[in-house]
C-alpha cells in the first residue's frame, strides 16, 4: 500500500476515534425570570447587539453551529462557552448580587470599549458579531447607565 494512502487512512481513523471523546458542550438551561431582559430594562438596540455579539458565550441561549459537534472544534467551543458563562451569564443575571452586577457592568464597559470582546476568533467565525464603534458606544453607555440604576435600587 502506498505510504500516502496509509497515512491518510491513519489520519482518518484518528479523526473518527476523536468523535467519541466527549466534548463537554454545556446545555442551555435558562432560569425562568432571571435573564437580563427579564429583570432589567434593556433598550431594544442594545438587546439586539448583546444577542448577536455576546449571547453565544455569555447566556443560556447559545446557538451551537454544526462544527461545535465535530472534534476537535467541539472541545474549543465547549471551553469558550464554559469559560464565557463562568465569567458572565446574562441568563442568570437576576441571581447576582448588586455588587457582582456592578463588577460585571464595569468589566463589560472595559472589555467592549477596549475591543477585547467579542473575541477576535469568535468574530472571525461569526462576522455578524463584529461591533461597530457606534455599537460599542451603545453598550458602554448602557452599562454605565444601568450601573447607576443598580446603585439607586
Amino acid at each position: 500500500m502506498n505510504k500516502k494512502i496509509l497515512a491518510l487512512l491513519i489520519i482518518g481513523l484518528i479523526f473518527l476515534v476523536l468523535q467519541f471523546i466527549p466534548s463537554g458542550i454545556p446545555e442551555n438551561n435558562p432560569v425562568a425570570g432571571q435573564g437580563i431582559f427579564e429583570v432589567a430594562q434593556v433598550p431594544g438596540d442594545v438587546q439586539a447587539i448583546l444577542e448577536k455579539a455576546c449571547f453565544d458565550c455569555h447566556s443560556q441561549q447559545v446557538t451551537f453551529p454544526w462544527y461545535s459537534y465535530v472534534a476537535p472544534a467541539s472541545w474549543l467551543v465547549a471551553r469558550d462557552v464554559n469559560v464565557g458563562r463562568a465569567n458572565l451569564d446574562f441568563g442568570k443575571w437576576g441571581e447576582l448580587s448588586k455588587r457582582k452586577q456592578l463588577q460585571l457592568l464595569d468589566e463589560i464597559n472595559d472589555e467592549v470599549s477596549s475591543g477585547t470582546m467579542p473575541m477576535v476568533i469568535y468574530t472571525f467565525m461569526h462576522s455578524e458579531a463584529k461591533l461597530t464603534q457606534e455599537e460599542r458606544e451603545s453598550i458602554v453607555n448602557w452599562a454605565e447607565q444601568f450601573a447607576e440604576q443598580v446603585l439607586e435600587n
